[in-house]
């Protein structure tokens, strides 16, 4: 036989399916049937008694409110004439919430969704599809809608978030960027988003503090005609994409002391990778006219993020990433990560063949190991073939 704690698991879902009802504006939902067997599972009649005893002490019948039961008179051989529950139900929404203990949480959710589906219908779907969302930020409801006000105002400010005039602490954005994000994709303008972006500031047009990238002038007499005091400086992505100049060859390292003893190349520079945030690269546009020269570590991770460069640029050349230098150098190898990766899709037949060789024996030359010599003949031979 059904018992409370039955009923209580059953509410919830019924608590659910109201909440749902409740937003669609259906005032018929009550009276709410809870389904469950109504008849002892025993023939022991003093446990079916007690089993009884205990739903009418927990009905509304005995409290005032939760479920109401409906009875019946039953004459069976097993438990003579006994009355058994022939319907259990929850008759008003007061019952259900107070059954329950979610009165006080049900008005805040319904004020809170009242209030946000009243200034953006927009976002009527997401209410219905996050309502547990939407009970946790009730309490900074009002600082999300200034919030949410200001942007469908301001698009695109080009402001840090601690610049903007609004009410709230410096780090308010940041906190609820989750929530603020799928709002400003329903609200804000198609002109308004990067939908290509996926970083919440570069996608809604906020200033953020910007990765730097070390560059080098290889050559001083391009350093000098870019007008640059110094040989080696860190300039933020913003600025390096504003770069303009005579740059005849890019070389991005990913070591920071490869980089800093490359040797001289005409009409070149140097700039640091990221690793993986070599995609950062793709808002340098003056790079897809430039050659560029990747070098990273000769292993499964540096060819994936060889492939992600050239995915970007398809004229990238790679520098001591094939399979004759991992042949040449294999005693230098250290075991890699055991990372396992699908053929990375933008490499040459070279480089294919030292990815397989470090896919299957777990193998990374670091850049660099690479003796400084053999670096600087290479480079010699890069500049007689330019």
């Amino acid at each position: 036989m059904i018992q409370p704690q039955d009923i209580r698991c059953k509410a919830e879902v019924v608590y659910r399916d109201f909440v749902q009802a409740w937003l669609r504006g259906d005032s018929g939902f009550f009276p709410k049937t809870i389904r469950g067997r109504k008849t002892p599972r025993t023939s022991d009649l003093a446990a079916a008694n007690q089993a009884i005893r205990l739903l009418r002490e927990t009905s509304k019948e005995a409290v005032g409110f939760g479920f109401s039961i409906e009875w019946r008179e039953v004459s069976s051989r097993t438990f003579g004439r006994n009355q058994f529950p022939a319907r259990i139900l929850f008759e008003t929404s007061d019952d259900l919430l107070r059954f329950l203990g979610r009165k006080q949480e049900f008005e805040i959710f319904t004020a809170a969704a009242t209030r946000l589906r009243s200034q953006f219908p927009v976002l009527e779907e997401w209410i219905r599809r996050n309502t547990r969302t939407l009970l946790e930020i009730a309490p900074v409801l009002d600082h999300l809608l200034i919030v949410l006000n200001w942007f469908r105002d301001n698009p695109r400010p080009n402001l840090y978030a601690r610049e903007l005039p609004l009410p709230i602490d410096s780090k308010f954005i940041e906190r609820h960027q989750p929530v603020l994000r799928e709002w400003f994709d329903l609200v804000l303008p198609h002109s308004a988003i990067r939908s290509d972006e996926e970083h919440f500031c570069r996608r809604y047009g906020l200033l953020y503090p910007e990765p730097h990238f070390l560059l080098r002038f290889l050559d001083s007499d391009l350093q000098a005609d870019m007008g640059f005091p110094f040989c080696e400086l860190s300039l933020p992505l913003n600025t390096l994409s504003q770069l303009s100049g005579p740059i005849g060859t890019v070389f991005i390292v990913e070591n920071k002391t490869n980089l800093l003893t490359l040797p001289s190349f005409h009409r070149a520079i140097a700039l640091g990778g990221l690793g993986s945030g070599v995609t950062l690269f793709r808002y340098v546009a003056w790079l897809s006219s430039t050659p560029i020269i990747y070098w990273g570590d000769i292993d499964v991770e540096g060819f994936v993020i060889l492939s992600t460069l050239r995915a970007l640029f398809p004229h990238v050349q790679s520098f001591f990433m094939d399979r004759g230098t991992l042949d040449q150098y294999e005693s230098l190898a250290v075991p890699g990560t055991g990372r396992k990766v699908e053929m990375p899709p933008h490499l040459n037949d070279a480089e294919k063949m030292a990815f397989i060789h470090c896919c299957q024996d777990n193998l990374r030359v670091e850049q660099e190991r690479l003796p400084q010599p053999v670096v600087v003949a290479q480079m010699a031979l890069l500049r007689s073939q330019s």
